[in-house]
């Protein structure tokens, strides 16, 4: 039923960035990817909130994590998290107004492949000036298609490949 819901939405929204919900594999590989000191998080197109429920987990009591997610159905409960119903590529040029003391990771799931090449670029440029030195911008998508843009500004990514999700995913850890 689940599945069911995200192909409807996928119908009624060009910009949904999934078919399916992300797997229990995916979520877990993406959160493992946060560094234990991560307390202020950014979430670029948290869809139905699978894996903003286990950042959340994840973070300490004091820590923050800020959601851009255009479809406005999300009903988590949680202090510590604020959901923005923001364009990512506007939101990400100003990602200071957000008032987090800085930004240790950003975690992305929306469909860079829907976007053009110059609103993927200046969401990667973006990105990378508003992170913390030492931060993380992960990225999960079907193809590994957005590698080469963040080599541009990243100075260490890793790439790696989960196949237990329909569809499998390519997961993107670039460092700064």
């Amino acid at each position: 039923m689940v599945n069911l819901n995200f192909i409807k939405t996928v119908i009624k929204d060009y910009r949904v960035g999934a078919i399916t919900v992300s797997s229990e594999y995916v979520v877990r590989k993406i959160v493992q990817e946060l560094n234990p000191t991560d307390k202020y998080i950014v979430e670029y197109g948290a869809g139905d909130g699978v894996l903003t429920k286990e950042i959340l987990k994840f973070l300490p009591a004091d820590g923050r994590l800020v959601a851009f997610e255009l479809n406005k159905d999300k009903q988590i409960k949680d202090s510590r998290l604020t959901i923005l119903s923001d364009d990512v590529v506007e939101a990400s040029k100003d990602l200071k107004r957000l008032r987090l003391p800085r930004i240790d990771a950003v975690v992305s799931g929306i469909p860079f492949t829907l976007l053009s090449s110059g609103s993927r670029e200046k969401i990667v440029r973006h990105t990378f000036e508003s992170l913390n030195e030492g931060g993380i911008f992960l990225v999960y998508q079907y193809t590994p298609m957005l590698f080469p843009l963040l080599k541009k500004f990243f100075k260490n990514i890793d790439l790696s490949f989960e196949p237990r999700n329909f569809l499998p995913y390519f997961i993107m850890k670039a460092k700064k």
